[in-house]
């Protein structure tokens, strides 16, 4: 496998920015080129070492790199990624972070297809499942993505099996664990893993801080199940509504069962064997998982 040198991650905030340090950290040769609008965002992202150099020129940022990493929002990953194939180089591979995948496969597959009939170029889906509920590079760490999973989209018609090779080097070197599935497959598992999680904080969010006078009485029920619904509420817009048709099915699963709930606050048996049921779940998952 030829030797990964120059890297390029357009758009350098919270997931961009870990990548870029994760590679200082286990690919130190890599050159690692940070590209973005704002100077003066990006020159801070340079002393945090999360990049070595940086341009806001979309062409010139990413013509030398083997690997080019888009991590803008989900709404604009489609856009990015076209924008970057008339510069890249031949045998350079593309990378998408976003936590969506089958309408971004869609909007691009065609335009890949067409450019790779002459020029050598490769696109690989991946979404890495780490992350804060906070956004931007200041936050960046080093270790974000060690011991999680690394969701890889591979279509034999975007990729060749040396640069999918590459690709999964990469994360693996950052400690991650990869899991391969089609992206409507992963669209299905994140719209209940992830999105419609984070539409349930944002509901109990709104729910409890509506009646502030109550809010001296939360503890740590409260912390735990509203912490992501201090995430950034546009980009979960953007996902939720790029999702919309997987996370709606999950979100009248989840309205059904709490509706049974509600019906077993009347019946004293129901609700202790289905509060019993659901804890059995949860530690026998546990166990297992370790």
């Amino acid at each position: 496998m030829e030797k990964i040198k120059n890297v390029a991650i357009v758009g350098v905030g919270l997931i961009g920015g870990s990548i870029g340090l994760a590679l200082k950290k286990y690919l130190s040769s890599v050159t690692v080129t940070g590209v973005g609008r704002n100077v003066k965002r990006l020159k801070l992202a340079k002393q945090k070492h999360c990049i070595d150099k940086f341009t806001t020129d979309l062409k010139e940022g990413v013509k030398d790199a083997d690997i080019i990493i888009i991590s803008v929002p989900v709404d604009l990953t489609p856009k990015f990624i076209i924008s970057v194939l008339p510069y890249v180089k031949d045998d350079s591979i593309i990378i998408d972070v976003a936590s969506v995948k089958t309408e971004i496969i869609k909007a691009i597959k065609q335009k890949i297809i067409a450019i790779r009939k002459t020029k050598k170029i490769n696109f690989v889906g991946c979404h890495p499942l780490a992350g804060l509920e906070k956004s931007g590079f200041e936050y960046a760490k080093e270790n974000l993505f060690e011991n999680s999973v690394c969701v890889i989209c591979y279509d034999k018609t975007l990729c060749s099996k040396e640069a999918l090779k590459k690709i999964k080097f990469l994360w693996q070197t950052m400690k991650t664990n990869i899991v391969e599935l089609e992206p409507q497959k992963h669209d299905k598992i994140l719209a209940l893993t992830s999105h419609m999680l984070h539409l349930i904080s944002y509901i109990l969010a709104k729910q409890i801080n509506s009646k502030k006078e109550y809010l001296k009485f939360t503890a740590g029920a409260y912390r735990d199940m509203t912490r992501i619904a201090a995430s950034n509420p546009e980009m979960w817009t953007q996902i939720c509504y790029m999702n919309r048709n997987f996370v709606k099915k999950e979100l009248e699963s989840f309205i059904k069962i709490a509706t049974k709930v509600l019906k077993y606050l009347n019946d004293f048996n129901k609700l202790k064997k289905f509060l019993t049921s659901a804890y059995k779940l949860k530690v026998e998952n546990r166990t297992s998982s370790k």
